[in-house]
């Protein structure tokens, strides 16, 4: 009852925070259009958990943004890329820059499946589109500290707690991902 009307107040104010930008369209920005339609899409992913599990077959968590050392990574292994066709490491499919929330989602999901496969419980993601895993991820992927340099499907700046994936900004951070207990989903 309390998640409803919470979930009803939110959607109160991100109607009047529309409307209100819908009569301010001539000075409304690209970025506040963005936060709007992210906002709606957050809330469209609260209120139906299960359009969140429908994404992937392996059931995975948010952890967070950790700084990574291309010297001495964390993360030892890269799973694949999608950044480079030359590279060894690609997995065929090129970054979607123009639908990059879509992209994201794939991209971490792809992740998650390649991680279980290989019999790893964490995951991260960095620059873009590199999907890094090791077998001691768990006990690893901290050991350089935290950082701030992660960001969300928009490109803004990550937020742990909120709906949808989050990347690492280039190859010395990771945004880290725990794949849960029950791992693969039944089919």
């Amino acid at each position: 009852m309390q998640v409803i009307a919470s979930s009803l107040l939110l959607l109160s104010i991100i109607a009047v925070s529309h409307a209100r930008l819908q009569r301010n369209s001539k000075r409304e920005t690209k970025d506040e259009r963005k936060k709007v339609n992210t906002l709606f899409e957050d809330l469209e992913e609260a209120e139906n958990p299960i359009k969140l599990h429908s994404i992937c077959e392996v059931n995975y968590e948010k952890v967070g943004c950790f700084k990574e050392d291309t010297n001495n990574r964390t993360l030892s292994q890269e799973l694949f890329q999608d950044r480079m066709s030359s590279d060894p490491n690609y997995s065929g499919q090129r970054v979607d820059w123009a639908n990059y929330n879509t992209y994201l989602k794939s991209l971490a999901c792809r992740c998650a499946k390649s991680s279980a496969l290989n019999g790893f419980t964490y995951f991260g993601l960095q620059d873009y589109g590199r999907c890094f895993s090791d077998p001691h991820a768990s006990t690893s992927y901290s050991r350089h500290g935290n950082s701030s340099h992660c960001f969300n499907q928009y490109f803004y700046s990550c937020d742990d707690n909120a709906y949808g994936q989050c990347m690492g900004r280039g190859k010395e951070v990771n945004y880290i991902y725990h794949i849960t207990v029950h791992g693969m989903q039944d089919a």
